[in-house]
């Protein structure tokens, strides 16, 4: 069993050995697994402000929607549908506006200003 073992590895030596090209050679990869696949992400930032001109119950930064993610910063806090702040749960984001849910009522914030509405 041991002298398989050492022929195979004879083997496997030799044809390192021979190949043409040495490893100090860098070789070139077909794929590169470091580099990330591209992503169609949309990022919004300014402040939100009520159509009175009042600032927002809510201070939403920036929404970002992805390919299979989709998060709002709120505050300087990053949320995904479900996740709470300040007693509102937030149920949907999209690429210019949040929504979020209180006692029953929504509340839809916007990331460009004058643009909250909310839902009675």
């Amino acid at each position: 069993m041991n002298t398989l073992r050492y022929f195979n590895l004879a083997i496997a030596m030799t044809v390192l050995l021979d190949s043409d090209t040495s490893a100090s050679e860098p070789q070139d990869l077909a794929h590169n697994p470091f580099v990330r696949p591209p992503s169609e992400v949309t990022m919004e930032m300014r402040n939100p402000v009520q159509a009175d001109g009042t600032v927002a119950p809510l201070d939403l930064r920036a929404t970002m929607v992805g390919a299979t993610d989709r998060l709002a910063n709120v505050g300087g806090r990053t949320l995904r549908p479900g996740d709470d702040v300040q007693g509102y749960k937030l149920i949907q984001v999209y690429e210019d506006k949040a929504i979020f849910l209180r006692d029953g009522n929504r509340l839809t914030v916007y990331v460009k200003p004058h643009l909250v509405e909310e839902d009675d």
